[in-house]
């Protein structure tokens, strides 16, 4: 993912709600959400470097990461993927704080990422480049996040790029919405959340070290592009108080195109 809102025990009747882009390469092999073979694992998967970059299981255990942008590392190549990471936490019984602790011993073996994981009662956050952003960068972790709305892309967690505050606006609209009238899942104004695709004014844009035109290409929520890069998959994620769990992904073609909807009720 490149884009997650999170609402997280703000709210009794929904404890979990998620809106997330994810952004890659469009030639990059991926299979849509689906549940996997032999696995308790439901998500998109990742068919080049294996695992996913967001996912649940029917026990209530979630998953999600994005990767931490830096120039330095555009072109470098790690040994273990950051989506192999969702799927270890995803398949096995740890707790956040005991998955976030043991990723600890091969943290820097993964290239910049930002990751997301709850097993229904904590949800933690862990990042590999919380040091400066050089050969000292060093792994650190939140076993608990607090109750609230959070926002994440490409650096650390609430960090306010444009995107992070405007997105966060509308999850937070939207929670007001949802928990005001209980209405079933409106799958569209969800995402709507995540949908906006207009480029940020250059004086708000971070400086990652890719330079300007790559800064203001990747600052939109939603990249609606026909080259080979944008937003390939939309996800939401609505887990109510009693554990249901509905999970819808919206695929895109280059441009922006629909391509397939699948939605998963639990």
């Amino acid at each position: 993912m490149c884009l997650i809102l999170f609402s997280w025990q703000k709210d009794q009747t929904y404890p979990l709600v998620v809106a997330a882009n994810r952004d890659e390469f469009y030639q990059r092999p991926t299979s849509p959400l689906s549940v996997w073979d032999n696995s308790p694992v439901i998500a998109g998967q990742d068919l080049s470097a294996g695992g996913t970059w967001m996912g649940i299981t029917e026990s209530g255990r979630f998953a999600a990461v994005t990767n931490y942008r830096q120039a330095s590392e555009m072109n470098h190549t790690y040994p273990i993927s950051r989506g192999k990471l969702c799927q270890d936490f995803l398949e096995g019984t740890m707790t956040p704080a005991e998955f976030l602790t043991e990723t600890a011993s091969h943290a820097m073996d993964i290239g910049g990422f930002n990751l997301l994981v709850s097993d229904g009662q904590t949800l933690g956050y862990g990042c590999n480049r919380f040091g400066a952003e050089t050969d000292n960068a060093y792994y650190d972790f939140d076993p608990e996040l607090a109750a609230g709305t959070y926002g994440l892309s490409n650096h650390r967690l609430d960090t306010p790029w444009p995107k992070v505050r405007y997105s966060k606006r509308l999850m937070e609209a939207f929670m007001k919405e949802l928990t005001d009238s209980h209405y079933p899942l409106n799958e569209d104004a969800f995402l709507a959340v995540v949908a906006n695709d207009e480029e940020a004014a250059d004086h708000e844009l971070p400086d990652t070290g890719i330079g300007l035109d790559k800064e203001r290409f990747l600052s939109p929520s939603f990249i609606r592009s026909s080259m080979d890069y944008g937003t390939r998959a939309s996800t939401i994620l609505i887990r109510n108080h009693s554990g249901r769990q509905t999970l819808m992904e919206q695929t895109w073609h280059p441009g922006g195109q629909k391509g397939v909807r699948t939605l998963i009720c639990l």
